[in-house]
């Protein structure tokens, strides 16, 4: 029979649970001992462990999985947390001396993917493009309206045509003529409203991206602070956690910006680049800067340079940020105010100019009835030491109120002579102000005439009028356009001044420059890479042609000026350069009294197309006086005699003609993405709708692609790192049941300690 072990002495009394803890371990202690020795059992049989032993196992269970709980209770407070990456709880075994001693919180991972975070920030960079110029593009078909809205391009052009069919039923009417201006006015103002609405849209487009580079510096900087913070949290062993998911809603907010990439680095941090690998946050932080605003119609590039941070002082070079966007808000601003917006500017300006040379050239067939006492032109940009250049033939006549013969006046420019009533009485002389003289001269006392700043100006006296008839077989011409059309006499347009015709200058022309003037001009491609910025100085003495080698010089083959035959001057990108944009950026030349500098005149640069439309106006000698209005046509021909009716009241064969202009067909240069065709007016503003709402088609296209690229993008982040309610509330219920039942551990414990005690 086994012994009974003798218990230990008891230790001093003490009260409360010490006691009753030290008695229960002695009672324990004693059990076992009794078990051990009494029962025959050895240590392989069974191992016991303590009660202490059991008690700390079961509060390393309440420990972790109370920790474990709040983890969940994290996740499930932050399920709608912007940037939030749940957490999970990694639990390991506890032991010591090779004996199972509970369990650990072995670590608390926050659950991330590189790979799909960029992916999501990709997508996101390319949404924002398409989602920001279809905002604008929303915009922009609200304020044109559609081609049959009764304030539309192409409904005024109907109007005006309408307006001159009735004319011509009735040509004497003062009712016709109001109807006629009306329809002028309306024409003149849409042009204007709508080149102002493309206008004002890009300067709007313009500023907010202006204001976004201010919110993308904060953005930058506040990257770069987190990356500091979290390798100082790394350092020192703390959870970085929270700072990691601000750093993700800072990138993700950037990627709606630019495109950008992030690199992990094994200190915590992340270096961020654009799409092309353009550092933005490293050792360093990028500052961006961007005033806005255009120099003539061309807008500069936003740029960055690296900031210290240690001074908040920049270092480094200035490099344009414009080329390496790729995606991104900045990215849709850009292309939408240069591209889109710049390019409809300028197919409406070509628009705008088409048919003013349409309407004009008509017009000044025509004559108006009574004729008027005097003609005043437009700038023509010449000099009264400008070659003639002028071929073909002429007549100006001054008639009475009732249209018979005064005087004739005809010009052969091709002989080089003038005559008074079928006698020549003199030659046109060689230049514009020798001519001016002699036509002078030939008026004696039945008109005047004089030339200056570039504009000519003819007066008849005794309160008879004047017309202006080309001749049928020969019409004069210089840049292409007869005498009348070429000073504007009879102009019922005007679009930007001169550069609405020709100039009909010469290479071997002056200039007309003085010394020291200044042509500054830039290349630039549709990502906005600046390529060149090129300056030529004028010089005394020289020619037209010798500016036009100065240009060419100076582009170094990226771009090569023409100077036509009809003294337009074209220019012609180079193949590697096919898609770039010739800007002015300054101009400092002025063509002697004209006040206009050499761009101008010429109307060099992206700006000058555009600025047909913006200029587009009812011409001042017509505005506001229906009675210049040309209904009918001269009737002047070589047998005609003073005394003779030249110009009825009831002739109608100007309206008619006017009418038909919308459908004649005119060449038009390619433009603004528009390619270069023959077409009518009509046809051309029909292009011109179709090609907005074609963009739009495709920009709205791309939006939803990329749009459901990001949402897929997001649904495969959020399955990876997001908080999934179901899966939560399973750990909830698990972690609940293992701290529950740890906690009935310990209560048992707790019992047994009791019935220790008892036994004691």
């Amino acid at each position: 029979m086994p012994v009974r072990q003798t218990l230990p002495p008891l230790r001093p009394a003490v009260s409360g649970r010490e006691s009753r803890i030290f008695r229960a371990e002695s009672a324990a202690a004693t059990w076992h001992g009794a078990c051990d020795g009494g029962f025959g059992n050895t240590a392989s049989d069974f191992s016991p462990v303590s009660l202490n032993g059991i008690a700390a196992s079961a509060l390393s269970a309440l420990r972790t999985n109370s920790t474990a709980l709040g983890v969940v209770s994290n996740n499930v407070a932050n399920l709608n947390t912007d940037g939030y990456a749940r957490r999970v709880v990694n639990q390991q075994t506890l032991a010591a001396a090779g004996q199972l001693v509970g369990v650990d919180i072995a670590s608390i991972e926050r659950v991330a993917s590189q790979y799909l975070s960029q992916e999501t920030l990709s997508a996101g960079a390319s949404a924002a493009n398409y989602d920001t110029q279809a905002g604008f593009f929303s915009q922009l078909n609200g304020l044109l309206g559609a081609p049959g809205d009764n304030q539309s391009l192409a409904s005024q052009l109907n109007d005006l045509s309408s307006a001159y069919a009735t004319a011509s039923q009735a040509p004497s009417a003062g009712a016709s003529r109001t109807a006629v201006m009306s329809a002028l006015n309306n024409l003149a103002s849409t042009f204007s409203n709508v080149s102002s609405t493309i206008s004002s849209l890009r300067t709007q487009v313009d500023q907010q991206a202006v204001n976004t580079i201010g919110s993308t510096n904060q953005l930058i900087k506040q990257i770069y602070d987190l990356n500091q913070q979290i390798r100082s949290a790394s350092a020192s062993g703390s959870e970085p956690s929270a700072l990691l998911d601000q750093r993700d809603v800072a990138l993700s907010n950037l990627s709606k910006v630019m495109d950008v990439r992030s690199t992990e680095q094994s200190d915590g941090s992340v270096i961020v680049s654009t799409g092309d690998g353009m550092n933005l946050v490293s050792n360093t932080y990028a500052q961006l800067s961007y005033g806005g605003g255009a120099t003539n119609g061309s807008y500069g590039n936003i740029t960055m340079q690296d900031i210290n941070p240690q001074t908040g002082q920049p270092i480094g070079a200035v490099q344009a940020l414009d080329p390496h966007l790729s995606g991104g808000s900045l990215k849709g601003m850009i292309d939408m105010r240069d591209q889109v917006l710049g390019g409809l500017g300028d197919s409406l300006g070509s628009l705008a100019q088409q048919t003013a040379l349409a309407f004009n050239a008509q017009a000044n067939a025509n004559a108006a009835y009574p004729p008027p006492s005097s003609l005043t032109g437009r700038n023509t940009g010449l000099l009264t030491g400008d070659a003639l250049n002028f071929s073909g033939k002429t007549t100006l006549a001054v008639t009475d109120s009732s249209g018979k013969l005064v005087q004739r006046v005809d010009v052969d420019f091709g002989a080089g002579t003038i005559s008074v009533n079928g006698s020549v009485v003199g030659a046109t002389g060689t230049t514009v102000g020798s001519f001016v003289t002699a036509l002078n001269s030939a008026l004696g006392a039945n008109g005047t005439a004089s030339f200056s700043n570039g504009t000519l100006s003819l007066t008849a006296a005794g309160g008879n009028g004047l017309v202006v008839q080309d001749d049928a077989t020969t019409p004069s011409s210089r840049g292409g356009v007869g005498f009348s059309q070429f000073f504007g006499l009879n102009d019922v347009f005007k679009a930007q001044s001169p550069s609405v015709t020709a100039t009909g200058l010469s290479a071997s022309d002056a200039s007309g420059l003085a010394a020291g003037g200044v042509i500054s001009l830039s290349l630039k491609g549709p990502d906005g890479d600046i390529v060149k910025q090129v300056s030529v100085t004028t010089a005394a003495g020289m020619t037209v042609g010798n500016v036009v080698s100065a240009l060419n010089s100076a582009m170094g083959g990226a771009v090569s000026f023409t100077l036509n035959p009809d003294g337009s001057l074209s220019s012609a990108n180079s193949a590697l350069y096919s898609d770039y944009a010739l800007n002015v950026t300054s101009d400092s030349t002025q063509r002697g009294a004209t006040g206009l500098s050499f761009s101008q005149l010429f109307g060099l640069g992206s700006g000058a197309q555009a600025g047909q439309a913006s200029g587009f106006a009812v011409a001042s000698q017509v505005a506001g006086n229906p009675g210049m209005l040309g209904f009918g046509q001269p009737q002047i021909t070589g047998t005609s005699a003073v005394g003779d009716v030249v110009l009825n009241a009831g002739d109608n064969s100007g309206a008619v003609a006017m009418q038909n202009v919308l459908n004649s067909s005119r060449s038009f240069a390619a433009a603004g993405g528009m390619a270069a065709q023959t077409a009518s007016l009509s046809d051309y503003v029909a292009s011109f709708y179709q090609n907005v709402s074609t963009q739009s088609n495709s920009v709205t296209a791309n939006q939803t692609t990329q749009d459901d690229r990001l949402a897929e993008a997001q649904s495969r982040l959020s399955s990876n790192s997001g908080v999934n309610l179901d899966e939560e509330l399973t750990n909830l219920t698990t972690y609940q049941q293992a701290y529950a039942a740890g906690a009935r551990l310990l209560s048992v414990v707790g019992q047994l300690y009791d019935t220790l005690l008892q036994i004691q």
